[in-house]
């Protein structure tokens, strides 16, 4: 059960999660909106702790990064998952395509429908995604998409916010409670700046070789590469021993020259 590790969660925590575990018992069948992210990671982690029969489905296309797709993929997997993998490409929607601030509606709409059709097979299954109740709070266009596509967020509704999705998935062992949010490539760029396939793509393979430098370490922390169209590149922490590595990447990716802001959050940049 949800709650067997209540001892070491405070009691807020716990209150949330009793919550959660009401609302999903009577859930028996979750079609989870998987993106490998700590959300959805943790809400199907939650549901199978509850008894439910989960399918989760990862939508992989140009606006999400290869390698965060086969990390998702491998989870899944690894945890015995029923993994349905859509393919889903967001940018001829013209809320993307213009990329207007409404990207984020027109993206999660087509999204919502192309689940729905792969859930033919599973027409019980009652379709969750992984939002939070802080997500409820900030500036989040496809909440609307949600709403009207008839999707659920069990998190929200058991007024889980982010802290407390750590707290719940470190006392009931979920591994990686501390997983960065990673939204998806559409967010790097300035509105009204068209994306583009190869664009996204090159964004893509910078980031992951920015993220590699250091190893295991990690050495530049949480980063994001933007273009507004100047590139700008935000990073937790750029030791000097890593600058000219960092130039090397960037110039390879076509993004020099780049600025460069080292501290802060890189969350909401174009939204702040």
């Amino acid at each position: 059960m949800l709650l067997a590790g209540k001892n070491v969660m405070p009691v807020a925590a716990r209150e949330r999660a009793a919550a959660l575990q009401s609302l999903l018992g009577n859930l028996p069948e979750v079609a989870v909106a998987f993106s490998g992210g700590l959300d959805s990671r943790f809400l199907c982690h939650a549901a199978l702790l509850c008894g439910c029969r989960v399918v989760a489905l990862h939508a992989h296309g140009p606006h999400v990064p290869r390698q965060e797709s086969l990390l998702a993929q491998s989870w899944a997997r690894q945890h015995g998952l029923h993994l349905l993998l859509v393919d889903y490409n967001p940018l001829p929607a013209p809320e993307v395509a213009g990329n207007s601030r409404q990207r984020c509606y027109g993206c999660k709409r087509g999204l919502v429908a192309a689940l729905r059709r792969a859930l033919a097979r599973w027409p019980e299954a009652v379709l969750c995604d992984g939002t939070n109740a802080d997500d409820v709070l900030a500036l989040r266009p496809g909440l609307r998409a949600l709403a009207e596509g008839g999707v659920r967020s069990p998190l929200a509704e058991a007024g889980m916010s982010k802290e407390v999705v750590r707290v719940v998935a470190r006392g009931t062992g979920l591994d990686r409670p501390d997983q960065r949010a990673r939204p998806c490539l559409l967010t790097r760029l300035a509105y009204g700046l068209a994306p583009r396939e190869d664009l996204l793509l090159r964004l893509a393979r910078a980031e992951e070789k920015l993220e590699s430098l250091g190893g295991a370490a990690g050495g530049l922390g949480d980063l994001r590469l933007r273009l507004r169209p100047e590139p700008l590149l935000q990073a937790e922490f750029l030791p000097d021993a890593w600058r000219e590595q960092v130039e090397t990447v960037l110039r390879e990716a076509g993004f020099w020259p780049c600025e460069v802001r080292v501290g802060g959050s890189p969350t909401g940049f174009f939204d702040a």
